[in-house]
């Protein structure tokens, strides 16, 4: 049986380039098979997430530098691809009272933050009712406003507080990015509510490792992004929109995100703590894993309802992976 190339499983549409100077080099700088291993893995990881099932996949490589960053990569690519709508009608108005809520009107971009009061009917039709708490008009605050499905439309909803008008530029540079690798994509998934990934590492290391490091897409990579700005990750709990959320071992952990990664031993330590609703993707290197991790890979194997990587498919797809890399993953009833 044929496999495809990791190229056409993650679904680049042109060539990826990755770079750790300040300019892309087509020339020598195309993505090395590794890397694209590790963007699979993560877009593989993100898109086995399932309610009833919690999926734990144990990675060890020759070295696990940088490989987080493009794990993350990976399953942001696989949220994009599986995105649907954003706060929906159906969504919005099963919201409860006294949920803090935040609109903008799209004819005219006027902001507002509000909660929930209930529902209404006009004229037999139902209207969520919304108290505005703050306004850039003064006198908007208090004041009621009804918003019928047939004007739902007319505002863009959030139960998150909007992204900044600098972070708002970064984000179209990312979504603008993904399409030309991926093709058609949609830039309302970098906007819409929730966390759809949290790495938990050791925060300034891992900033640091990828301070340089820059991606280009296509044959001439005219508008290279820095790869910080493609993930767009904030840390978790500050507030800030973002998708990917990155937090410290000792930090907060109470995250949303169906996806987590736990990069080396000192965030391997602190699994027991990550929200059970999660799926664990646990990165090692080779000179770290020892008779501890062993063990848990064995009470895993043990304890597994599926172990994945069984069937012919996904041997032929794990052959294709670099020399170094060892995969084993398990799952498990909720």
């Amino acid at each position: 049986m044929e496999i495809e190339t990791f190229d056409s499983l993650i679904g680049f549409r042109k060539p990826l380039y990755i770079s750790d100077k300040a300019r892309i080099n087509i020339a020598g700088d195309l993505i090395e098979e590794w890397a694209k291993a590790c963007i699979y893995l993560g877009k593989w990881a993100k898109s086995q997430y399932k309610k009833d099932t919690r999926r734990i996949t144990f990675l060890v490589l020759p070295s696990r530098e940088i490989a987080t960053a493009f794990i993350s990569l990976g399953a942001l690519i696989s949220s994009i691809g599986s995105y649907k709508d954003g706060l929906s009608w159906t969504k919005f108005s099963t919201l409860d009272s006294g949920v803090e809520i935040y609109w903008k009107r799209v004819e005219s971009g006027d902001l507002f933050i509000g909660k929930v009061v209930g529902i209404e009917l006009i004229a037999s039709e139902p209207a969520i009712k919304l108290e505005i708490t703050k306004s850039r008009k003064t006198k908007d605050v208090g004041s009621i406003i009804l918003i019928p499905e047939g004007q739902f439309n007319k505002y863009q909803f959030s139960l998150e507080k909007p992204a900044s008008a600098q972070r708002e530029v970064a984000i179209n540079a990312s979504i603008a990015f993904m399409e030309h690798l991926l093709g058609d994509v949609s830039p309302a998934w970098a906007k819409s509510d929730g966390q759809d990934l949290l790495l938990v590492t050791k925060m300034n290391q891992f900033k640091s490792s990828i301070d340089y490091l820059c991606a280009g897409v296509g044959d001439q990579c005219e508008d290279p992004i820095k790869f910080e700005s493609l993930l767009g990750f904030e840390k978790l709990g500050d507030g800030r929109h973002s998708k990917m959320k990155i937090s410290h071992p000792k930090g907060d952990l109470d995250s949303s995100a169906e996806l987590v990664i736990l990069d080396g031993p000192s965030a391997f330590s602190i699994r027991e703590h990550i929200p059970l609703r999660s799926d664990l993707l646990i990165v090692f290197d080779s000179l770290e894993f020892n008779e501890n991790e062993l063990e848990f890979v064995s009470e895993l194997e043990l304890a597994a309802e599926t172990v994945n990587f069984s069937d012919e498919s996904s041997h032929i797809i794990a052959e294709k992976f670099p020399v170094g890399f060892e995969i084993s993953s398990y799952s498990f009833l909720r």
